[in-house]
């Protein structure tokens, strides 16, 4: 007897951006797996429109938006927003990307240039060259050319001792991509009908305080628009999922589960069906009222 698909994933990366698999392989991907619902999320950039059904999985149309945000202290951090539209994209939203490209350039520029003086042999043709098929050239693409070279052991030996935020060889993408505000990019997706939902929380190499400020910040822009915030994130352990549902909670936010997959060793996330039944309710109920 066939198993029933079942479980949300509303946090997944095709080649439209840095993934390495088209959005057809991740459909595919997705049903192998058992899915029942996921959203295609992008980095900047919207992969599909408009919702599918494509033999009893839903699709959900949405993006993963790059943000700034400054903490009390001054810092300016890229806070990410996954902005989900379940009745489909706005046309207002179509053109919300189109300066970034060229920004993503000079920040790809700068991180090759840190590379090559560590001795790291790659260059940005390189990229364009290995990966022809991505839409969207990121640290990703450049941590698989590490990891084929024998500079990094794997994708998470890269990120963590070359390119990744922790890593003492970090560039400051801030530098280089001038993203609208955390407070901009979620009012834009709630007023054209879409659900933010503030992405890993524990990766924008903050305190505990500076974590809370920002959930609390965010929910604050939120205003009377129902969000979330991604709990059930396949990166983070039982004991951060506790930590993460009892900020939520207390924030009054809806809880997400998120892969943020991007390649096929990576695993997907099967979220309960009740967080995305949840967050449909509540736009619906937000409609309803206006």
């Amino acid at each position: 007897m066939e198993k029933q698909a079942y479980g949300i994933d509303l946090h997944l990366h095709t080649t439209s951006s840095d993934g390495t698999r088209t959005v057809d392989e991740t459909i595919h991907d997705a049903m192998e797996f058992g899915l029942a619902h996921i959203a295609i999320t992008d980095h900047n950039q919207f992969a599909i429109e408009e919702p599918i059904n494509y033999l009893g999985l839903e699709i959900i149309p949405g993006a993963e938006f790059s943000t700034s945000y400054i903490t009390d202290s001054g810092r300016l951090l890229e806070v990410h927003v996954v902005g989900l539209f379940f009745h489909g994209v706005p046309r207002t939203l179509q053109q919300i990307f189109r300066k970034i490209p060229q920004q993503r350039k000079h920040y790809l520029d700068a991180i090759i240039t840190k590379l090559n003086y560590l001795g790291i042999s790659i260059s940005y043709e390189e990229l364009l060259n290995t990966f022809p098929d991505s839409n969207q050239i990121g640290r990703r693409h450049i941590a698989e050319i590490l990891v084929k070279k024998n500079y990094a052991d794997s994708i998470t030996d890269a990120f963590d001792r070359i390119i990744g935020n922790r890593s003492p060889y970090w560039v400051d993408s801030t530098k280089y991509m001038k993203y609208m505000s955390l407070k901009e990019c979620v009012e834009k997706i709630c007023k054209n009908g879409g659900f933010p939902i503030l992405a890993h929380p524990y990766h924008y190499h903050c305190t505990d305080e500076e974590v809370l400020k920002i959930v609390k910040d965010f929910k604050e822009y939120t205003k009377d628009c129902p969000a979330g915030m991604e709990v059930y994130y396949s990166k983070y352990d039982e004991e951060h999922r506790k930590e993460l549902l009892k900020i939520a909670n207390d924030f009054g936010l809806y809880p997400s589960a998120a892969s943020d997959r991007h390649a096929p060793k990576d695993p997907f996330e099967r979220g309960e069906e009740n967080l995305l039944e949840a967050m449909k309710e509540a736009v619906l109920k937000g409609k309803n009222t206006k």
